[in-house]
């Protein structure tokens, strides 16, 4: 039968999953010999039998916590409820809070109007007392009915001012601010009391989601359902807040902030003058021992948890006490840097570095900084070592090819020729040659664009001198090539009016052009359809743009650059479309590079985009050097999605009535998109078994998506620039979570140049 209630005693550190992290962390410590105060655990089985819907504990419940406390009364001497010599409980979440859940803990659980005044005996410190029921009664009234703090503290006033007869008026106060917003007295009953608070401390560690207005006004708590509350630590209470040689604090095994090595904290000594932080120096002066003992404290934890700790601790009397231990909030960088530390200590190894890396630590390090930090670069560096995946970068500019390679990419998986040539300074030239009513016009356009195309795949070569410039060829529609007819129109009726006081060159000039653009729109009716490319309409300009690449090579071999073209053919739908534009390569190519061809050992692949291209695979790769699969594409045309038109309202929509499980766009859909990206690599392979492959879309750096990436074989993975050094991280998790899965898997990629 599962254990309902744990003592603390009787816990070990393999009974984490029964009694929380924290309280199998404390109840190692215990049977180690450290000072940890007596307690249970009441786990998250026994928190959900015990506590019914109505709220109420039941017998059996209320028989095995009350055998619990019970053990601690004789330990203790004190008996909860009792009016000489009450027994106080501090009551927490026995779990570690992660960077998205709320956790609240109380104490001085087990005050009330009459154990208040044996408190006050105890300490000797009726003011003391009278402030710690003042607080319980604070932070129960927010933890178990909601009431804001700031209500509190408009009945409490100057905070600064202590003296009995202001505490007691508050105490009144809050008592009856807890009635009439909670609905329900302060509990005077200590057992009633102990439930309530148990079940609002189970119940309050739950993952908080963002919410939109909307969500919160039809579902007012801002928790989600991902957990049904966490097991509850019940302890002894230490005072550390009144008597000579006391005060509480506390220290992490390593500064949180930075993840500088050393314990760093803070103290507050009881004798402080109103509760100043003097910092661990004055424990260090006051209590050397206790200072050594945390510092030894420390050390144990993090050689046996292999983890930054958080120690909250109490001194009483010259005696330490550890309360509470949990794994530490780290940023970013003291995650980073106590992770490459713990692989230099030999406390871990590099796998278990690169596994305990999250995609937020990269992305906000980034976020700080454009550069890489020297922890982060050999993260980095111990990643590539691991991975299967190469990770290419997706570039729209020299610039980013530029900071792609500074931040590890091995070649360009993607660059947009589009955004060079759609450039404001560029744009207007494209417009006027689309415009041309001959192709010999059309022609004298092209060679003003040639040289600028030819300028920016010399950049992009020079900046990827030795890896692989993945170049797709212009395929933006048409129709945004083309000017509004209804804007050209309108200026044509404006000049229309002055036509006959001025020189109507202009005018004539706009005619021709509105003719044409109607020609172009009667001529090819579907223009704006997504399978409407440029280059079918005029295949001159692809004729440009592959003469821009080839003498681009030219002159960066000539410049003893090793260039590596991979021309990438746009929306292939059939095998036929790719073995045209394969001839018309090779063409150019002979025609272009000459002597130089030798040396310019060119690709030629498809972009596979459409959902027909996956399925005939086989006949495609008959004519290709790699394969690129356009996710973004590929989801749109097999969801039905539009994804610039349609994403942000529809599909808040749709993940607001959870009948997506993410946004596709962002993450792969592995169970319908997926299956046509691995179809169509099977089917490419029968073909040609040594064929390149692999993904550019907007879930490229997606961890799961790049998990089933290096599943199915990919070779690589495209992403953006600032990506990369999540791609590359997340490639490595995903090649050794596949060893763990798979032991005698031993993947030995090569070089992805010499594939296909």
């Amino acid at each position: 039968m599962t254990k309902r209630v744990v003592l603390l005693e009787e816990g070990t550190a393999e009974m984490k999953g029964l009694m929380g992290s924290k309280g199998a962390g404390l109840a190692a410590l215990l049977q180690a010999g450290w000072p940890v105060p007596a307690g249970f655990i009441v786990t998250r089985e026994g928190c959900r039998t015990f506590c019914t819907r109505l709220a109420h504990l039941s017998a059996e419940g209320a028989q095995e916590i009350g055998s619990a406390i019970q053990h601690l009364e004789k330990q203790t001497g004190k008996f909860f409820g009792d009016s000489l010599a009450p027994l106080l409980l501090a009551v927490r979440s026995s779990e570690t809070c992660s960077r998205n859940t709320a956790s609240h803990a109380l104490l001085y659980v087990g005050l009330n109007d009459v154990t208040v005044e044996g408190f006050a005996r105890q300490t000797n410190d009726r003011q003391y007392a009278l402030n710690c029921y003042r607080i319980l009664l604070q932070d129960y009234g927010q933890l178990v009915h909601d009431i804001p703090y700031t209500l509190f503290e408009e009945k409490w006033g100057d905070i600064s001012i202590l003296d009995e007869a202001k505490l007691e008026f508050a105490i009144a106060e809050y008592k009856r601010l807890i009635e009439e917003k909670g609905r329900h007295p302060f509990p005077q009953d200590v057992q009633l009391q102990l439930k309530e608070v148990m079940r609002a401390v189970s119940d309050s560690q739950r993952v908080i989601r963002p919410s939109s207005q909307q969500e919160l006004l039809r579902n007012p708590s801002p928790f989600s359902d991902e957990t049904h509350g966490a097991a509850v630590l019940i302890q002894v209470m230490v005072n550390g807040e009144c008597g000579d040689r006391s005060g509480n604090g506390t220290v992490y095994s390593r500064h949180p902030g930075t993840g500088e090595r050393g314990m760093t904290g803070d103290y507050v000594s009881s004798a402080a003058s109103w509760r100043s932080n003097e910092g661990l120096e004055q424990l260090r002066s006051e209590e050397p021992g206790v200072y050594d003992f945390l510092q030894d404290a420390c050390s144990y934890l993090e050689s046996h948890t292999r983890e930054v700790q958080e120690i909250q601790f109490v001194v009483d009397s010259g005696s330490l006490y550890l309360v509470e231990i949990s794994e530490a909030r780290l940023t970013s960088q003291a995650t980073l840097r106590s992770t490459v530390d713990f692989v230099d200590e030999g406390v871990i190894t590099k796998e278990n570095a690169i596994l305990r890396i999250q995609p937020w630590h990269v992305t906000e390090l980034l976020k700080a900084s454009s550069t890489l930090s020297p922890e982060l670069q050999l993260l980095l560096e111990w990643a590539d070592e691991m991975k299967g995946l190469t990770i290419l970068s997706n570039v729209d500019h020299p610039k980013d090819a530029m900071k792609a390679r500074a931040l590890g990419a091995e070649g360009i998986g993607l660059c947009r020729t589009e955004q060079l040539l759609l450039s404001a300074s560029r744009f207007p030239f494209v417009q006027k040659m689309i415009l041309a009513d001959s192709e010999a016009e059309r022609k004298r356009g092209l060679e003003r664009l040639l040289p600028m195309q030819q300028a920016d795949f010399e950049q992009l070569f020079e900046a990827m001198d030795g890896y692989p410039v993945t170049i797709r060829l212009l395929d933006p529609p048409l129709h945004e090539l083309l000017p509004d007819i209804e804007t050209l129109k309108e200026r044509q009726e404006q000049l229309a009016l002055k036509a006959l006081e001025e020189d109507n060159t202009e005018l004539q000039e706009l005619e021709r052009v509105i003719r044409r653009v109607l020609e172009l729109q009667g001529q090819y009716p579907l223009l704006g359809q997504q399978d409407c490319r440029l280059g079918t309409v005029f295949p001159e300009i692809y004729d440009m743009q592959l003469e821009a690449i080839f003498r681009a090579a030219v002159k960066g071999i000539r410049q003893g650059l090793w260039v590596r073209p991979e021309i990438m053919i746009p929306l292939i739908a059939h095998a036929n479309e790719l073995q045209v534009m394969r001839d018309l390569v090779d063409h150019v190519a002979d025609q272009v590079l000459g002597e130089e061809k030798r040396h310019c050992l060119y690709k030629v692949g498809a972009r596979i985009e459409v959902p027909r291209a996956a399925l005939t695979a086989a006949p495609v790769a008959r004519h290709a050097d790699f394969f690129s699969f356009g996710t973004d594409e590929l989801t749109q045309m097999t969801f039905g999605y539009s994804r610039h038109n349609m994403e942000k309202p529809f599909l808040h929509f749709v993940e607001q009535q959870h009948s997506l499980p993410s946004n596709p766009f962002q993450v792969l859909d592995i169970d319908g998109v997926g299956q046509l990206v691995e179809m169509a690599l099977v089917q490419g392979r029968i073909r040609k078994p040594y064929l390149k492959a692999g993904i550019c879309g907007e879930n490229a750096a997606d961890p799961a998506s790049i998990a089933f990436c290096h599943r199915i074989g990919l070779d690589y993975v495209s992403c953006l620039p600032e990506q990369v050094p999540l791609a590359r991280i997340a490639a490595a998790q995903a090649a050794l979570l596949a060893q763990k899965q798979d032991p005698n898997e031993n993947r030995q990629d090569g070089d992805i140049s010499t594939i296909a």
